[in-house]
C-alpha cells in the first residue's frame, strides 16, 4: 500500500513538473526567448558540428567547455529545425526540469522521512518563475542541476539503505555531473571524501567503487585533451576558458573573501528568490541539529554537498576565475549584467533545506499556535538583491536578468559579425575562429561544415601560410589569430566585402577570394 502511494505522488509530480516545463518552453520558443545567450547559441552549434562538420571528429567538442550537454545535444541538433531554433538543447532543459522536480521531491520526502517535506521542495523549485524560463534555454547548468540532485539523493539513500544498486545511481551521477560543468568536480571530490565516513559496512570496498566512478570523468577529459590538443590541462588555461577571459573582472572580487561571498549569495538570492534562501539558511542551521541523531550521515550528506557547490563560486570569485555582475551592484557600473545564471546551482539543495525549515516552522505552529509569526520571519528578513533587479512576477517570468542579459550581449558586441554575416556568398568555404563562427551560423542558418575553424587542424594551421584554394571567404576581427598571421596578405591580395566596428569590438572583416 505506502509503496503504491509513493508510486502515484511521483507519477504526479512528474506530470506537474511536465506540464509546466512543455508549456513554458512552447510559450518561450513561440516568443522567441529561448535561443539568445551567446553561450546557449554556442552550445547548440557545438552539438551540431558533431554531425555537420567540415572535419568530422571528436575534436569539435573543443577544449574548455565539458562535453556531456552537447554529446546529449547532438542527435537531436542533427535535425535542421532543432538545431536552428535551439529546440535540440531546450528540450535537454525541460528533461532536466523534469527529472530535477522528481529528485528533489524524493530528496526531500527520504532524506527528513516526510512527504510535505518532498512537496515543498518540488513547489520552492518548480513554480519559481525565473528558474521556469530558465530551465527552457540551452545553457549546461540545468544539466548539472540534475545531476547533483541526482547524486545526492542516491548518496542518501546509500546512507540509509547501504543498496549497491544506489551507489551505482550515485557514481553514475557523479560522473555525469564531472562531464557537464566544473563545479561537478568538486561535488565529486567532496562525495569521495565522505563515503568512508557515511559508509557503516563494507566501507573499503564501497569507497573504492564510487572512488574510481567519481575520478573517471575528469581523467577522460584531461585525456582528451591530451590526444587532440597535447596538453591534459588545455582547458584550464586556452583560449575562451575563464582563466584568459576578462570580461567584467575589473568590477570582480578578487581578493576580497568576504565580497566574494556576498557576491555569490546576493546571485542566488536573486536566481531562487530571497525568501527560499532565507529559508534554506534557517534549514541549513537547523539540519546541523540532525548531525547530532541518527540521520546524521545523509544530512552530513546534503550539507556537504550544499557547502560544496557554494564553496567553488566563492572560492573561483575570491581568485579571479570568474566574475558576476548584477545591475546596481556596482556602483562605477550599474547597469552591467554578468554570469547571472551560476546562482541557479543552488536549486539542487537550497529548496530542499528550505522544504524542512517550513515544514519544521508548522509544526511547531501546531504545537503553539503563537508561534505563527515565525511564518512571517522570511518577509522581514533583509532583502539582498539591489533595488535595480527587483521585478514583478511577470518580469521574473518573461524580462529576468537570464533574458536582458543575453539581449543585452546581443546588441554590445554582436552587431559587427551579424553586419557582415549577411554579406556571405552562397558558396566556398568560410575561414574563422570558433568565437566568431557561432554568431555567424546563428545569423545566417549557414551549414557549419562550410566553416574552417581552429578545430580543423589539418586545414586551419597550412592556411596561415598559404589559404586552402578550398576557402573563398575569410572573417577575422583585428587582434585575433587570423589577423595576426594572414591578415595583412588579405588586406592586400583579397577582396574587402565588408568591414564594421562595435562598441567593444575590434574591426571587423569580410574578404573574398579574388
Amino acid at each position: 500500500m505506502r509503496s503504491t502511494v509513493w508510486a502515484r505522488e511521483y507519477m504526479l509530480v512528474a506530470t506537474i513538473a511536465a506540464l509546466i516545463g512543455v508549456n513554458a518552453f512552447l510559450y518561450f520558443l513561440w516568443a522567441d526567448q529561448t535561443f539568445v545567450h551567446v553561450d546557449a547559441i554556442a552550445h547548440v552549434n557545438k552539438a551540431r558540428g558533431l554531425v555537420d562538420n567540415f572535419e568530422l571528429g571528436l575534436r569539435n567538442l573543443g577544449t574548455v567547455w565539458l562535453p556531456l550537454p552537447h554529446l546529449l545535444m547532438a542527435p537531436l541538433a542533427a535535425f535542421d529545425r532543432l538545431w536552428k531554433g535551439g529546440a535540440a538543447g531546450s528540450l535537454i532543459s525541460v528533461a532536466c526540469f523534469v527529472g530535477t522536480s522528481l529528485l528533489l521531491f524524493r530528496l526531500g520526502s527520504v532524506w527528513s522521512g516526510s512527504r510535505v517535506v518532498g512537496w515543498l521542495a518540488f513547489t520552492l523549485f518548480a513554480l519559481n518563475p525565473r528558474l521556469i524560463y530558465f530551465f527552457t534555454t540551452p545553457e549546461n547548468e540545468t544539466l548539472m542541476i540534475f545531476c547533483a540532485a541526482g547524486m545526492m539523493y542516491y548518496l542518501v539513500r546509500w546512507t540509509q539503505n547501504e543498496e549497491w544498486r544506489d551507489l551505482a545511481l550515485a557514481a553514475l551521477f557523479t560522473f555525469a555531473g564531472t562531464l557537464t560543468r566544473y563545479e561537478g568536480w568538486a561535488l565529486a571530490a567532496t562525495a569521495c571524501v565522505l563515503m568512508p565516513v557515511v559508509t557503516r559496512t563494507r566501507r573499503v570496498t564501497a569507497t573504492i567503487l564510487f572512488t574510481g566512478g567519481a575520478v573517471l570523468g575528469p581523467m577522460l577529459w584531461m585525456l582528451f585533451n591530451m590526444v587532440y590538443f597535447d596538453d591534459p590541462l588545455m582547458f584550464a588555461y586556452g583560449i575562451g576558458s575563464a582563466q584568459v577571459n576578462d570580461t567584467g573582472k575589473m568590477f570582480g572580487t578578487a581578493g576580497k573573501a568576504l565580497e566574494s561571498f556576498g557576491r555569490y549569495f546576493i546571485d542566488v538570492a536573486y536566481c531562487l528568490n530571497p525568501s527560499v534562501l532565507w529559508l534554506g539558511v534557517a534549514g541549513f542551521i537547523l539540519s546541523l541539529m540532525l548531525l547530532r541523531h541518527r540521520f546524521w550521515r545523509s544530512t552530513l550528506v546534503l550539507l556537504s554537498g550544499s557547502v560544496a557547490l557554494f564553496g567553488f563560486y566563492v572560492l573561483n570569485l575570491y581568485s579571479g576565475i570568474i566574475t558576476i555582475l548584477l545591475p546596481g551592484l556596482v556602483p562605477n557600473d550599474p547597469s552591467s549584467t554578468y554570469n547571472v545564471r551560476y546562482g541557479t546551482i543552488m536549486a539542487a539543495t537550497v529548496p530542499v533545506l528550505a522544504g524542512l525549515c517550513v515544514f519544521i516552522l508548522w509544526q511547531q505552529v501546531e504545537r503553539r499556535r503563537a508561534l505563527a509569526v515565525l511564518m512571517l520571519a522570511p518577509l522581514f528578513l533583509p532583502d539582498p538583491l539591489p533595488p535595480r533587479v527587483h521585478e514583478s512576477i511577470e518580469q521574473q517570468f518573461n524580462r529576468n536578468l537570464f533574458y536582458t542579459e543575453a539581449v543585452h550581449n546581443q546588441s554590445y558586441w554582436m552587431p559587427p559579425f551579424i553586419e557582415i554575416a549577411q554579406k556571405i556568398g552562397d558558396s566556398g568555404l568560410i575561414m574563422t575562429n570558433t568565437r566568431i563562427v557561432h554568431i555567424v551560423v546563428w545569423a545566417t542558418g549557414i551549414p557549419m561544415r562550410r566553416f574552417v575553424t581552429e578545430m580543423n587542424e589539418d586545414v586551419w594551421g597550412p592556411s596561415f601560410a598559404n589559404i586552402d584554394p578550398r576557402i573563398q571567404w575569410v572573417i577575422t576581427e583585428e587582434g585575433d589569430q587570423l589577423w595576426h598571421g594572414p591578415g595583412k596578405r588579405l588586406a592586400k591580395n583579397w577582396i574587402e566585402v565588408a568591414t564594421a566596428k562595435g562598441e567593444v569590438t575590434g574591426r571587423v572583416h569580410l574578404f573574398k577570394r579574388p
